[in-house]
């Protein structure tokens, strides 16, 4: 890291990393907080933060460099840039959030490879980029660059970081705990303890639905008696319930990852991709695809 860092980008990337050992449940992964000199440094909004030196690092298998805004353009971090030229021929993955990954370009860390950067600031001379060959992506690893276009997608970058060594299933059970903590409180405080006990029994069998006779043989009561339930207490019936829960949650799904919108579907315990689109639009308005965070348009590089 360096002085005025981005704290939103090096949360976002600690987060992933936090939760992908609590989901396993055990140590996947391990982080270090890295400076040249080992001093406290201050993020752009004033937080200050340990680090340790950078030659005082335990073994790494992946180094990032979270930077200020301006990292770029200033001129005197050529001992930053002398370390970074170290560790670009050391076989590690070597990365930057944000406009720090502009300073890995000028030192030519990403000649041939495709990388994901962000508008660059008009101070820059593009007359040494033309090896450059910027992507239409909030995040891109080729090799053993990793890069993305700010904080907001550095999500993404650490979750495909994750993905290629723990594999996607560790991703989709990080899914699924983000989408479970970020489920509303149902308006149950009122209601009966058996509507409650259904609704824990719907929220814990997303993926494998229950039939709704299933549910009321769970409970120990009639199919009639659980359709009062919920109309007298929620206003709609089981089935229709039921749906709501599995649409927010495939909702959440679209708009915290890049899951193909097939595992969404049986995520959320559909049978078909058409029957998940057309019940998708008819209680949203709109099709699954329009939850997706737009890709940015490819940068032109002039001189």
């Amino acid at each position: 890291m360096t002085e005025a860092f981005d704290m939103y980008a090096l949360a976002n990337a600690l987060e992933s990393l936090r939760l992908a050992n609590q989901v396993a449940d055990h140590s996947v992964c391990q982080w270090q907080i890295l400076s040249l000199q080992g001093q406290q440094l201050r993020a752009s909004n004033g937080i200050a933060t340990a680090t340790t030196r950078l030659d005082q690092a335990q073994p790494l298998d992946v180094l990032i460099l979270c930077g200020g805004e301006n990292l770029h353009n200033r001129t005197d971090h050529a001992d930053l840039c002398q370390e970074l030229h170290h560790w670009a021929i050391q076989p590690i993955e070597l990365g930057a959030f944000g406009k720090a990954g502009w300073l890995l370009a000028q030192i030519g860390a990403l000649d041939g490879l495709r990388s994901s950067l962000p508008e660059p600031d008009p101070s820059l001379s593009f007359g040494a980029f033309k090896d450059l060959t910027p992507v239409a992506a909030p995040f891109c690893i080729d090799r053993q660059r990793l890069t993305c276009v700010g904080p907001q997608a550095v999500k993404g970058l650490m979750h495909e970081l994750l993905a290629r060594t723990h594999g996607r299933g560790l991703i989709r059970r990080m899914e699924k705990h983000a989408a479970r903590q970020a489920r509303p409180l149902q308006p149950r405080h009122n209601a009966p303890e058996k509507l409650q006990a259904i609704l824990a029994l719907m929220n814990d069998h997303l993926t494998r639905t229950l039939g709704i006779d299933e549910l009321a043989e769970a409970m120990g009561i009639s199919r009639r008696h659980l359709e009062r339930l919920f109309k007298r207490n929620l206003g709609c019936s089981p089935s229709r319930h039921y749906l709501y829960l599995r649409l927010q949650q495939a909702r959440q799904f679209l708009q915290a990852g890049k899951q193909p919108m097939s595992d969404v579907a049986r995520e959320c315990g559909f049978v078909s991709l058409q029957h998940f689109f057309r019940c998708y639009r008819q209680y949203f308005g709109a099709h699954p695809r329009d939850e997706r965070a737009p890709l940015q348009q490819p940068r032109s590089l002039t001189a």
